[in-house]
């Protein structure tokens, strides 16, 4: 009877380990899990298809009623020199792209497609609501790879399916690579 204990034992841990080890497989990629390929990125399960010198992301779990952290604080201005609040959510994605790719990301329901023009030394493109409803105080930031943050712009309501133009200077800044992030703020209804 004791070796049927141990065998029966044997079987149940197996069986668990297995099923663990199925459960941790099978759960979606989160935002440290990306696929990269030369020239583009596409961040968890991304809906974009990337192409070469683009990047396209959308980050598991971030929907429009995810509004609860921002990366500088509800209501705060945002100035120079001023660093993450506590609890609050740092929206970078830490991949910086080539001067010369386009960014276009979907977070939070906010897709932004940036690029940059050396002629003008400005990021253009725009920020788009991708969601039923309104997105709060949208503002956009672009960071070079040499420190510098660009923005954020002037906070704007976008309503559901709007979107509005983005530009911002680099002031003369070199770099040689960049990333981008839209910021959303809870909207006060909710």
């Amino acid at each position: 009877m004791i070796g049927y204990s141990k065998i029966m034992l044997f079987w149940i841990a197996t069986a668990l380990f297995i099923a663990c080890g199925f459960t941790a497989c099978s759960s979606a990629p989160n935002e440290e899990t990306r696929e990269l390929s030369e020239g583009s990125h596409t961040e968890s399960t991304g809906e974009h298809e990337a192409s070469e010198g683009s990047v396209a992301a959308r980050s598991e779990g971030e929907d429009e009623n995810e509004r609860e952290g921002e990366e500088h604080g509800e209501g705060e201005e945002h100035g120079e020199g001023e660093e993450h609040g506590e609890g609050e959510e740092n929206e970078e994605s830490g991949v910086y792209i080539n001067r010369s790719d386009t960014w276009d990301t979907t977070r939070r329901g906010a897709r932004l497609v940036l690029t940059f023009d050396p002629e003008s030394n400005a990021f253009s493109g725009t920020v788009e609501n991708t969601t039923e409803s309104s997105l709060c105080s949208v503002r956009v930031e672009v960071h070079l790879s040499n420190g510098v943050e660009l923005g954020p712009t002037a906070r704007k309501d976008l309503p559901a399916h709007q979107f509005t133009q983005v530009e911002l200077s680099t002031g003369g800044e070199a770099f040689d690579t960049w990333t981008a992030h839209p910021e959303i703020s809870r909207c006060p209804s909710e």
